[in-house]
Order: C-alpha cells, then structure tokens, then sequence
C-alpha cells in the first residue's frame, strides 16, 4: 500500500488507529509497548519519502452505549500518546453524539429546536456529556502536545463552525476542526465560508 501511495506522486498519509477507519496498518498496543515497533513502523514511512499528516480513529466516545463509548475514549486516548511518541501533529475524530437523557440505549441528534423537548436533549447532550469529556480530553491533548481535529460530519454534535467554535471555546486551542468539505457541501455549508471563519480562529487543525 505504502508504495502504491508513493508511486502515486502523494507525500503524506492519514493513518487509521481504530474506530470506524480501523487500525490494519496502525496496532496501538504493539507501538506503545515497543520502541523498535516504533522505529520500524516510521521508517516503512519515511523510506518512501512519506510522512503522516495524522493519526484517525474516529468514533463515539460519549455514546449512550457504554461499552461503545469506553473503547472510543480508550482508542482515542491510545492514539494522542502514540502522536507524542512519533511526533504526529494531528489526530483526527468524531466529537460524538449522545442520548437523549441517561436512559437512552441509542444516539439522539436534536437539530430543530422545537417542540422544546428537543432543546432540552440539546442541552443535556451539551452540557452534560459532551463539554465534560472534551474538557478532560482537550487538557490530555495539551499535556501530551497533540492537536484534536474534529471532523465536521453530520450526526454528530459537533458538525458545523458554530458547533466547532463553541465546543473549542469550553475547551482549549488543541480542539479544532478536520476540515472536510464534502462532509460541509450536504449540510448546505458553503466550505468557502467555513474556511474563513475557522481560519479566522486558527481553529483548522487538518
């Protein structure tokens, strides 16, 4: 695959850890626990005259799925101290969806706010799971010095600039956007003019 990618004139990779872009080519727990694992893994990269623009593992770390959430906090977690260790900038993610309250067993994305009973789950969902977790994930990321890009994707409570800027704000300047256009053009977003807001902010990460 590697050669393929070089062959083809491209110079950098985005490489899948876990979650929904798998870890085939990236195992997490046999990186982390060896050194020379480490070492050959970026050379099989740098050899071919490529590098890693960053680390993907997108997923649903605030899940009403408990089991579903603890494996995307810990693949995510994971994924940001092996982007210290290899010195990759970026890793890119969902920011997540929950339920509609605690009793929920299935994601809930309220985007209308009436009748009110959606702006209440809005709020929970904000409030409650979403802003907590972020707030502890954004300082491990600080601590580790790895920016988060949070892919702006539909069905996710983070999807648009609003969103990005308002979860960044609660945050700190390692939450960002992975800023995909074709993930913007069907929400009716001009990508054009999410460049300049988030560009504005410097709140683009990848």
């Amino acid at each position: 695959m590697l050669d393929y990618v070089a062959e083809s004139g491209l110079d950098m990779i985005e490489v899948g850890t876990g979650g929904n872009p798998g870890d085939k080519f990236c195992k997490l727990d046999e990186l982390l626990e060896n050194e020379d694992k480490q070492q050959a893994f970026m050379k099989s990269i740098t050899d071919r005259g490529l590098q890693i623009s960053g680390f993907s593992c997108h997923n649903n770390p605030i899940s009403p799925d408990p089991t579903e959430a603890k494996e995307a906090d810990e693949t995510l977690r994971k994924t940001i101290r092996l982007a210290n260790l290899l010195d990759v900038p970026v890793v890119n993610t969902f920011s997540g969806i929950a339920g509609s309250d605690d009793t929920a067993k299935k994601p809930n994305w309220p985007v209308t706010p009436w009748p009110t009973a959606y702006s209440e789950i809005y709020d929970y969902q904000w409030n409650e799971k979403l802003i907590p977790y972020w707030q502890d994930l954004a300082e491990f990321a600080k601590e580790q010095d790895v920016k988060i890009a949070i892919e702006l994707h539909a069905g996710f409570l983070v999807h648009t600039p609003y969103t990005m800027l308002k979860l960044r704000e609660a945050t700190n300047e390692y939450i960002g956007a992975n800023l995909d256009p074709g993930h913007l053009w069907w929400q009716g977003i001009d990508p054009i003019a999410a460049i300049r807001i988030l560009g504005q902010a410097n709140a683009i990460h990848h």
